[in-house]
């Protein structure tokens, strides 16, 4: 092998999966830097009450800078069309599915933890943390989905193939969750999950509006409608619950997540979507897609 097919694959002239990974993230690197900085500033100068409306202009700046520089980079280094940020007539489809399987789920769990006794509705608080949850959790789904799904788990995909990039880019998206507060092992193992449910709605679907969708609906739903926590923070929602029963039915301090109501449906929804046809799926013609303009390989290198 020479110097240059170490970097770039024979006859396509296209980087390797395994090298594109940092590539990405350093192309991304001044946008992160600069909205970093400018959280900062804003945190030391911007009263607190109106805190949330520079956060919620970065968020948007984050999101609509993200998705700008890396269809310029699938363009260019890949040199194919980034179908999976494509907004098409099916992106409603994708994005109802996602909130069907991310806020649906989630208020089954409920639903069952009512019938249980464990949940019960107490009050109510401010609607506006309905809307603070929204700022807080739409930025936040979007960065964690796309860093693992799009910069980890589609070069893992075309490198390694489907199902091991199922299992690596879950395992990897669990361990950035290990430093939560009142994180726990059942929490962990359904974080891992939630992980397969979500990278494999994207093999399944094409399309990054499900994996967004499903995980913002389901902290959205759970932490800013239910009241309950999110991977162990207790934050405060619409709804005062009261949460009662053993750790393994309620979760406990992690949240719902940890719970065997979670664990149990993330494995009913991997059985759906592995049943599901990719025409219903995909709202359409399933669509013939490549990684990179060359198939699957079987080595990251």
């Amino acid at each position: 092998m020479t110097l240059k097919e170490l970097f770039i694959r024979p006859g396509t002239g296209i980087l390797r999966p395994g090298w594109r990974i940092p590539w990405l993230i350093l192309w991304m690197a001044p946008l992160v830097v600069a909205l970093g900085g400018l959280v900062t500033l804003a945190r030391r100068h911007v009263p607190g009450p109106w805190l949330p409306v520079p956060r919620a202009l970065l968020g948007l700046a984050l999101i609509f800078g993200a998705l700008t520089i890396y269809r310029r980079f699938i363009r260019r280094v890949e040199r194919r069309a980034p179908l999976e940020v494509q907004v098409d007539a099916r992106t409603p489809r994708h994005v109802g599915l996602g909130f069907l399987l991310g806020g649906g789920a989630m208020l089954l769990i409920t639903a069952l933890l009512a019938l249980a006794g464990a949940y019960r509705v107490e009050g109510f608080h401010s609607p506006w943390l309905l809307l603070k949850a929204t700022i807080l959790y739409l930025p936040q789904s979007f960065s964690e989905d796309f860093f693992f799904c799009l910069v980890l788990f589609c070069p893992l995909r075309e490198g390694l193939g489907r199902w091991p990039a199922l299992i690596l880019a879950p395992l990897l998206f669990a361990l950035a969750h290990v430093g939560n507060p009142n994180e726990s092992v059942l929490g962990i193992a359904e974080i891992v999950t939630s992980g397969m449910v979500m990278y494999y709605a994207f093999d399944r679907t094409g399309r990054f509006w499900t994996v967004w969708a499903l995980h913002f609906s389901w902290n959205f739903t759970m932490n800013g409608v239910l009241g309950m926590a999110n991977s162990g923070l207790a934050l405060q929602g619409w709804i005062r619950p009261a949460l009662a029963g053993p750790a393994w039915l309620t979760g406990g301090a992690t949240g719902p997540e940890a719970s065997a109501l979670a664990l149990g449906l993330d494995l009913l929804m991997l059985l759906l979507l592995s049943r599901l046809p990719a025409q219903w799926l995909q709202g359409g013609t399933p669509v013939q897609e490549t990684w990179a303009g060359v198939p699957p390989t079987k080595g990251l290198s």
